[in-house]
């Protein structure tokens, strides 16, 4: 057949999104394979004051947990394979991350001079390369709620640390200032990422239909034109000796032929200014059942269509492009489908009127249904050229409606397309 915000990644942008995730927990398995080299040292090397008792075996102790949860973190990421086990290992390892390094930054406590506590600013900037924005206030926010709860606590703790809220908001002020500028960097890159897919995808898009275009005017415009041509000449060259029969046949061939272009140009020209938003429409109450029987008269197959359409059955559209809408729906089920064909319509909710178009043919596979609207899209081997579903849904998009295809019972293709009820301005 014519076959930047994070939480609205579309379907198609899932691989990529899961992708991310998991490269980013590969960059941090690595960060913090390094951290505990670091700690380990900084706990073995720190001179500046002696560690009070169990100090110093609770930081060693610390520094085996980041150790072995960061292996388990890496096993777990292997093992990922989809989104949502990918995101919710991602929270749980910023978390293990956020508690680990508060955990170093309120052991150091006993240390009032010490700089122990800038390591809470690595907190942030891990929330912003895993959620942007969100991931850096939400990091920030943790962090600095277990400093604060530290400050009080060491000051009640040891008799050298005094309790300074100026000192913490300080401290904490920078932390949200580097919150801010990571995380709204992170977001803009994302949007900018986001922007760039779009962009990708939409020439890619282009390239399809340029290929398409091309294959269209190797085939279906070069065939008729060879035949029209051939006829004209053997008319030329041997019209005399023609019987009047065979003459005639060669000009209604030749006829057909000049149609079947027309015709070809005629969808071109429709989908080049649909695709502008240049189609003219002139939107108005129209009876449904009189324009779905003329549009399958004009497309040769009414007598062969069984009709469920009430009289009383009114949309707000443009006649003469629902009966293309027909036309195409109609040829398009003749042509790849089977016996019986139906049409039937119902009011459906918020001032829509469905209409569907059902045969009993094969249908369409799983590969051909997400494409099967895009221009050029037709199965290897038919006449076609491919126009007459895109320009089936760019026409009744441009009329306030959808149109979706789903599998016909017990088999078959339905093609349903949704159009304002009579009255409703949608489509105007």
């Amino acid at each position: 057949m014519d076959t930047p915000d994070q939480s609205k990644l579309n379907e198609h942008q899932l691989p990529s999104r899961l992708g991310d995730i998991k490269g980013s927990e590969r960059t941090m398995v690595i960060v913090r394979g390094l951290a505990t080299v670091f700690a380990l040292v900084q706990v073995l090397a720190y001179r500046e004051e002696p560690y009070p008792p169990g100090v110093r075996e609770a930081a060693l102790g610390l520094v085996g947990i980041l150790a072995v949860a960061n292996a388990l973190i890496w096993v777990a990421s292997r093992r990922t394979t989809d989104l949502t086990g990918a995101t919710r290992l991602s929270y749980i390892a910023m978390g293990t991350d956020i508690l680990l390094s508060s955990a170093f930054v309120w052991l150091w406590a006993f240390d009032a001079n010490t700089a122990m506590w800038a390591v809470v600013f690595i907190m942030p900037l891990e929330g912003a390369i895993r959620f942007a924005l969100r991931g850096a206030l939400v990091a920030w926010a943790a962090t600095t709620v277990l400093y604060a709860a530290r400050e009080v606590w060491a000051s009640n703790v040891y008799a050298g640390h005094r309790l300074q809220w100026e000192s913490i908001s300080f401290r904490m002020g920078i932390g949200l200032l580097i919150a801010l500028v990571a995380g709204i960097m992170a977001r803009d890159l994302l949007m900018q990422r986001s922007r760039l897919a779009e962009a990708l995808k939409n020439v890619s898009r282009i390239d399809r239909l340029r290929s398409g275009l091309v294959a269209a005017l190797a085939h279906d415009v070069r065939n008729p034109l060879t035949a029209i041509r051939g006829n004209l000449l053997t008319m030329i060259r041997h019209g005399d000796r023609l019987p009047d029969g065979e003459r005639d046949e060669l000009l209604f061939d030749a006829d057909r032929a000049a149609e079947r272009l027309e015709r070809l140009a005629t969808d071109l020209l429709d989908l080049a200014r649909l695709e502008e938003g240049k189609l003219e429409l002139q939107i108005e109450d129209v009876p449904l059942r009189s324009a779905v029987t003329e549009g399958l008269a004009a497309a040769g197959t009414n007598g062969k269509y069984e009709v469920r359409v009430d009289d009383g059955l009114a949309v707000r559209a443009d006649r003469g492009r629902l009966e293309q809408i027909v036309v195409n729906l109609a040829t398009n089920a003749e042509k790849y489908g089977e016996p019986p064909l139906l049409v039937e319509a119902s009011p459906g909710t918020d001032s829509l009127v469905a209409i569907s178009f059902r045969d009993h043919g094969p249908g369409l596979d799983a590969s051909q249904q997400h494409s099967q609207f895009e221009p050029f899209q037709t199965p290897t081997g038919t006449s076609s050229v491919g126009l007459g579903l895109a320009i089936v849904r760019a026409l009744v998009e441009a009329q306030g409606g959808d149109v979706a295809y789903e599998t016909n019972r017990p088999k078959g293709a339905c093609f349903r397309i949704t159009l304002p009820a009579a009255g409703s301005t949608a489509a105007d």
